[in-house]
């Protein structure tokens, strides 16, 4: 693997960003803003506000404004209320008003409110530890049977206290039992501190909070192949440097404060790729293109050949431009942190090898991934369904509001269109309340669409309804907004 860049723009108190460089190519970005932080990993105080049956779940109040679901698998046996028995449903066992301590799993999205659970994870750099659970664990990234029996013997050597469960890391494949046990006692001491927060706290409250966005990206992500972290703020500097000299002192030589003029990315020009992230078509080098398109129910991804280069033979050139998008998937998903279900379309082929070696491809460029992912294969209709993991903040939603034109939907009605439905609503008012006069408000293209060329039929509504009608153009309103009001006759009368 090529030697990489960890570059930490901190200068902003609106924007902390982290970018992983290879190259000139942006294979991570991560990013937390002002009004949007990141709550996924955060442990709350919360108390039970409900209880639903039909769901077998219940809703917690933890403090945030918006009540979390907290499914009944979710929940840890030591909040039964009583014993459990065979078939034990959620209303036999957890009552409304009681507290519980929960984790965010995953974030709000639309009108769902955040996923919780009662089964505590405490993620360190070499090890994850896990309260009031008794596994011992290797990461399903380490793949090496090797390397999995020695890690495996590392866990089970461990003095872990009882009732603590352990996931050996993929940061720990080079590391000595001495370090991992290091690792494993701060995050005891973390647990600890956690409990005593919770019997002094009264709920709704947080009680842990996840660690910064630089400290987190080089828990999870730090490796031997990144040869520089440059910083833009010297408080993060010398954070991020202690960091290091606790995970890792030889390389804490490799952190340095970023001294030169004019923005941080502007040096590995990161902007332009950055603002591609948010659009939903991206290019492929042969002249195809993918459009994403993400709705509450899944991620879709379509791959098309575009002014594809080149004089092969039309399945050839459809297989190279499949290719293609098999090794930017994985880094646009990467990139956005799509999670949930994704379903791709590739570009039909007809030789099945080639359906074969682009699935090859995908599953290969999958591994750079965290995130959990399941893959299937490409179907007879050239979809291929995948699920992922949400790792954090999807940057979509940190970065970018509804448009309060379209409300989402990226059209909006003509002004034709929006003129008729206007001109439908008077004369609905006309006939139903008989007034004396209307009037209408409109952004001024759909005011001069009636004014001009419906001018003759509100003439006609005039007449056979003997009332006046009045439409005026405002220009602070958007094309699809309008107002309308009436006077009564007897009102206009007096």
């Amino acid at each position: 693997m090529a030697s990489q860049t960890l570059i930490i723009n901190a200068v902003h108190p609106e924007e902390f960003r982290v970018a992983m460089v290879e190259g000139q190519t942006l294979e991570g970005f991560f990013i937390e803003t002002a009004t949007r932080g990141k709550v996924v990993g955060n442990l709350y105080k919360g108390i039970i506000t409900h209880v639903q049956t039909s769901l077998q779940a219940a809703f917690v109040d933890y403090g945030t404004g918006r009540n979390g679901f907290l499914p009944f698998h979710e929940i840890h046996p030591e909040y039964y209320r009583t014993e459990a028995r065979e078939n034990v449903r959620i209303q036999d066992v957890i009552e409304v008003g009681q507290e519980v301590l929960v984790q965010v799993e995953k974030e709000e999205v639309g009108n769902k409110g955040a996923l919780l659970t009662t089964y505590i994870s405490l993620a360190g750099r070499d090890l994850v530890l896990m309260p009031g659970q008794s596994q011992r664990g290797v990461s399903r990234k380490i793949e090496d049977e090797e390397q999995r029996g020695r890690l495996k013997e590392l866990a089970n050597s461990l003095k872990i206290p009882e009732d603590f469960g352990i996931i050996i890391r993929t940061a720990a494949e080079t590391c000595s039992k001495r370090e991992v046990a290091k690792d494993l006692n701060h995050l005891v001491m973390i647990w600890e501190d956690i409990k005593k927060k919770v019997q002094e706290t009264p709920a709704p409250a947080l009680i842990h909070k996840e660690q910064d966005l630089a400290i987190r990206v080089i828990r999870d992500y730090f490796n031997p192949n990144i040869k520089t972290i440059l910083v833009d703020d010297k408080e993060v500097h010398r954070r991020v440097k202690d960091f290091m000299g606790i995970i890792s002192p030889r390389h804490q030589r490799n952190v340095k404060l970023y001294k030169e003029d004019g923005p941080i990315y502007n040096k590995y020009h990161l902007e332009d790729q950055i603002e591609q992230i948010f659009r939903n078509k991206v290019p492929l080098k042969s002249g195809g293109y993918l459009l994403i398109d993400q709705t509450e129910a899944l991620v879709a991804i379509d791959v098309n050949s575009g002014r594809t280069n080149g004089d092969s033979a039309l399945e050839e050139m459809v297989y190279k431009v499949n290719m293609e998008a098999a090794a930017e998937i994985p880094r646009q998903l990467r990139l956005r942190d799509l999670g949930g279900l994704i379903v791709i379309d590739f570009i039909d082929m007809r030789d099945n090898r080639h359906s074969r070696e682009v699935e090859r491809r995908l599953k290969e460029e999958l591994k750079k991934d965290k995130a959990k992912i399941t893959v299937g294969r490409i179907s007879r209709f050239g979809l291929l369904e995948l699920s992922r993991q949400h790792l954090g903040l999807n940057i979509m939603r940190g970065s970018y509001r509804e448009c309060p034109v379209c409300k989402g939907a990226g059209i909006t009605k003509s002004a034709e269109a929006t003129a008729i439905a206007y001109f439908r609503k008077i004369w609905l008012m006309l006939a139903q309340k008989k007034p004396a006069v209307v009037r209408g408000t409109f952004s001024v293209p759909v005011a001069n669409y009636l004014l001009n060329k419906k001018r003759s039929d509100l003439t006609k509504l005039e007449t056979q309804y003997d009332a006046r009608i009045v439409i005026e153009a405002s220009p602070t309103l958007h094309p699809h907004e309008g107002h309308l009001e009436y006077s009564p006759r007897e009102v206009h009368a007096q």
